[in-house]
């Protein structure tokens, strides 16, 4: 399975360039980060007109791939902070739990209630988000629910990046599985981000990671 991890600037909403660019990759599945489709919102998130998960999915139908990207998503007038992976078959998602107050998220967001798993064809994805790292509760139940792969889509800033690389590598080490953290760049004016997406595997070791600035894509086969 071929996977393409993009890190990306957080002020850049036009994911579909990107899609566009990876047409010919060969790729099986892109990954983004946290919020992709929208940037972080910290105020008046309420009042903006958010794309709806059949939007998206309608978008994503023309590539030949599949995508996992982060959405603010609209529920019976709530609003999650969602990771969605949208195959041809349909649609998964994972509602964040673990809200970070510092942002704001506990003002605008509703919070997730379970621990999620994308069935990625014959593999399973424990999905998470940003300051769900920090629980490592949530890591052993995504184990104990057959996760061969872990995956979290982030939106870290810059100031603690290392401990965001210490993180992911703790739990790749707690769950003996591979981890996979999708951060982003750049400066939104209220907070700057510190990259370092990497690919962890399950002794902690690093297989790759991207540098704090720039936008880049990953690609790996696991």
């Amino acid at each position: 399975m071929k996977l393409s991890i993009v890190q990306k600037n957080i002020n850049d909403i036009n994911y579909i360039e990107v899609l566009d660019d990876l047409k010919e990759s060969g790729t099986d599945i892109v990954l983004f980060g946290e919020l992709a489709v929208s940037g972080c919102l910290y105020n008046g998130l309420e009042n903006r007109k958010l794309k709806t998960v059949q939007t998206l999915s309608e978008e994503f139908q023309e590539y030949p791939f599949d995508v996992m990207i982060g959405v603010p998503r609209v529920e019976r007038d709530n609003i999650y902070n969602s990771y969605i992976y949208f195959a041809k078959s349909g649609s998964q998602i994972y509602n964040k739990i673990n809200l970070f107050e510092p942002m704001n998220e506990t003002k605008h967001y509703k919070p997730g209630e379970s621990s999620v798993i994308f069935e990625v064809g014959s593999k399973k994805f424990g999905v998470s988000i940003c300051y769900d790292i920090r629980f490592p509760v949530l890591y052993d139940e995504l184990q104990e629910k057959g996760a061969d792969i872990i995956i979290i889509p982030a939106a870290f800033p810059r100031i603690r990046i290392s401990v965001w690389k210490q993180l992911l590598v703790e739990r790749a080490i707690q769950t003996g599985l591979t981890v996979i953290g999708i951060n982003s760049v750049g400066n939104d004016g209220t907070n700057e981000f510190g990259g370092s997406s990497m690919v962890i595997a399950p002794d902690g070791s690093i297989i790759a990671q991207a540098d704090e600035i720039n936008e880049t894509i990953i690609e790996v086969e696991l």
